[in-house]
């Protein structure tokens, strides 16, 4: 069985009010131009799920009437993975080093040098409790795409062959079932 890693990294954001020098701003703008298709995480094929948030305020712990307040914001980071952290710290370093610097390069206690290393690091240092996974699954992510992918493979020629008699279905199936054996997982971030 396939080792799972989950991580969960609390980055503290430098905070002025109002953020007169665009730092949270630009966090968020790196975040939305890089959603979905464009993510960096779709090129790191051993990740389940990922989230990236900006933690602007907390609300305070039921009966707290204290009134304090988070100090700063913070960069919520989770991800579930196959394999080890730093294998995945390094792909997604590898993958897009600019976004990495524009996400993590401001918040508080980045290093200044570049390298997968020190993000490696950084990360570290800003793990936030135990391993508790966001998403289980009993295999891993190419065996979870291929399943998708048979699945809509196998949908799409059901429809097409709708109506057919049970002669002509069957020899319809006996002639294509073969290409649903040899089906390769489609990229992560493709579905």
């Amino acid at each position: 069985m396939r080792q799972h890693s989950f991580v969960t990294a609390l980055s503290p954001i430098e905070y002025q009010a109002h953020d007169p020098d665009n730092r949270i701003s630009s966090i968020r703008q790196t975040l939305i131009d890089h959603e979905q298709v464009n993510s960096p995480f779709a090129d790191c094929p051993m990740v389940h799920m990922s989230r990236l948030q900006i933690i602007d305020h907390l609300p305070p712990p039921m009966g707290d009437v204290s009134g304090v307040k988070l100090k700063t914001k913070y960069l919520l980071f989770a991800v579930n993975i196959d394999g080890r952290i730093e294998d995945f710290l390094d792909c997604l370093y590898r993958t897009n080093t600019q976004f990495v610097h524009d996400v993590w390069g401001r918040c508080i206690g980045y290093p200044a040098y570049k390298g997968a290393v020190f993000f490696r690091r950084y990360i570290r240092q800003c793990f936030y409790g135990g391993s508790l996974g966001y998403a289980g699954f009993p295999a891993g992510v190419d065996e979870i795409l291929l399943a998708l992918a048979q699945k809509t493979e196998i949908a799409e020629w059901i429809a097409t062959h709708q109506g057919m008699d049970d002669a002509e279905l069957n020899a319809a199936w006996r002639r294509d079932r073969a290409r649903y054996a040899n089906l390769r997982p489609p990229k992560p971030g493709s579905f």
